[in-house]
């Protein structure tokens, strides 16, 4: 895990890097075969295994594989602030400037 931590730490990690750091940790949480990588195959094993259950419950799978990138993304942007790093927002899950804060 601390692996995971410190590709969110180096301001020059690159988008594919923090997305499957992302997806890593993801994996983590929802307690993925350690041989597993992809997110999405794991969701669909995961359904597999649901589905043959009286009741299963949806809202127990892990997220799709975009759904992590996303939030890495602006957990990555969020940790650079903090240390005083300043990345491009619209790249790194922020807002864009150009966005109206008001409806």
């Amino acid at each position: 895990m601390k692996n995971i931590a410190d590709i969110f730490y180096n301001p020059s990690s690159t988008s594919d890097a923090i997305s499957q750091a992302g997806e890593n940790m993801f994996l983590a949480i929802h307690k993925a075969p350690a041989n597993e990588r992809n997110l999405n195959n794991y969701r669909y094993a995961a359904f597999m295994k649901s589905s043959t259950k009286v009741k299963s419950d949806l809202s127990s799978l892990p997220p799709t594989k975009g759904a992590p990138k996303q939030h890495s993304f602006r957990v990555c942007l969020q940790i650079q602030q903090w240390l005083n790093n300043q990345l491009p927002l619209d790249q790194w899950g922020g807002p864009e400037e150009t966005m109206d804060p008001y409806p």
